[in-house]
This record gives C-alpha cells, sequence and structure tokens, in this order.
C-alpha cells in the first residue's frame, strides 16, 4: 500500500481495482487465494506490484480475509446493484473508506483545489514531507478525480495539468510575470513534467530543492530494470 505520513492510500486507480474485483467474482466464484490471484494477473506471488494491489482492494473495502481473499458485499453493490443510486452510492462508500481521501474531502469542503491549495492540504493533513508530498501528489489527485465523479462535488479534471506534455518528456519551466521596461523580470511558478508527474507550485527554495529530490528519485527509477519497479 502507498503511504503519506501515517495515511495509507490505494496504490491503483478505483477502476483498476473493481476490474480486479470483477475478475475474482467472474472468474472464481468470489473467493481466490493470494496465489491463485497472481496467477490470474500474470504476477510472482511475492512480488510488491502484486501486494500493493491487494492491499488496495482492502483498502477500498473490496475484498475480506487475508491468505484468501472474498469479495465484500461492498463489491456486489457495485458490480450488480439493483438500482443506479445503490451503485453510486456503494461507490460513495468505497472512497469513504480512505481516510486520506476522506480528509480532504472535509478540508476542502468539496471546493476545486488547485495543485498549491492541494499540496497545502495535504501538508498539513498528513505532516509528511514535502518531497514525498511531490512524490506522491499526482496519483492522490487522479484519486481525488475519481472520487469527484461519485460524490459530485471536486469536480478536478483527470487531465494533466498541462496536457500538451508527452509522458516520455521532461519539461521544468518557470513562469515569468509581465514587467515594465527597466524592472527585472521574475518568476513566481515551478511546472514540472516528468512521465505521469504533473506539478505546478510557488517558485521557492523550499520547492526548488523538492523538485531536484523528485527528478533524483525519477532519475533511479528511469535507471532501475524494469522488474524491478513496482507502482509509485
Amino acid at each position: 500500500m502507498a503511504k503519506l505520513g501515517t495515511y495509507s492510500y490505494p496504490d491503483i486507480r478505483f477502476s483498476d481495482a473493481v476490474e480486479i474485483a470483477g475478475r475474482i467474482m467472474t472468474n472464481f466464484r468470489g473467493t481466490v487465494t493470494v496465489k491463485g490471484l497472481a496467477w490470474e494477473l500474470g504476477m510472482a506471488e511475492n512480488s510488491g506490484t502484486l501486494f500493493a494491489k491487494v492491499a488496495a482492494l482492502r483498502d477500498f473495502g473490496l475484498v475480506e480475509g487475508r491468505g484468501e481473499l472474498r469479495v465484500s458485499a461492498l463489491t456486489q453493490r457495485i458490480i450488480h446493484p439493483n438500482t443506479p443510486e445503490e451503485g453510486r452510492q456503494a461507490k460513495a462508500d468505497a472512497f469513504r473508506r480512505v481516510d486520506l481521501l476522506q480528509s480532504l474531502y472535509e478540508r476542502l469542503e468539496g471546493e476545486t483545489p488547485d495543485d498549491k491549495t492541494l499540496l497545502i492540504a495535504l501538508e498539513e493533513i498528513t505532516r509528511a514531507p514535502r518531497e514525498e508530498i511531490i512524490r506522491r501528489f499526482t496519483l492522490i489527485q487522479k484519486h481525488l478525480s475519481d472520487a469527484a465523479r461519485v460524490l459530485g462535488r471536486l469536480g478536478h479534471s483527470d487531465a494533466p495539468v498541462h496536457p500538451g506534455i508527452s509522458e516520455n518528456t521532461l519539461n521544468v519551466r518557470s513562469e515569468t510575470k509581465n514587467h515594465t521596461a527597466g524592472s527585472p523580470a521574475y518568476s513566481s511558478n515551478l511546472f514540472l513534467d516528468a512521465g505521469d508527474i504533473h506539478l505546478s507550485v510557488p517558485l521557492t527554495v523550499d520547492y526548488v530543492d523538492a523538485a531536484i529530490s523528485l527528478l533524483r528519485a525519477f532519475r533511479v527509477k528511469m535507471a532501475a530494470p524494469v522488474g524491478d519497479i513496482g507502482i509509485a
């Protein structure tokens, strides 16, 4: 599972978790061992990625049990609801089980957060190091976007912060404010697009240091063998 401070949260998107739970229902009549799920997903039984997926299923309340996984009544209501409203409510219940998402929802009072507001909220709620928050930012933002479709208030776009940037490109730039003749230009924001990371933060020494740490971690991830990289 992914953690930020004392908060854990799913390491995969809700739709992916529901898809896996659906496969357990369809292919294993609702009950499967962790080993059997590993075979179903084509993963090593002891892989970190498999453990992350199983933990995400538990975080959302989609499965119960340890060595043997059983789809929950919540999963049944999500996949086979009696009414559309029951299905929507079941999905809402799944997101509310994730304490970090619920805390963010309450903190933001249902408003759509910009990047800076969300970063500050994460820092104040989790008390985690700033560079760790930046590294986890994109997935948490996507979770909020997914929750918004169910809870109906946050409404954050699922598109990348800078949709013109390819996932295989790296772009770090600063935004320069307009200035009058004879006065120096100054930058107010730092933008970072690297792989699946899309970030816009104030241009301060702390954020520059955090961006440097993030880029170093990104470089290590790029250099690592594919099989050694789990879900971030």
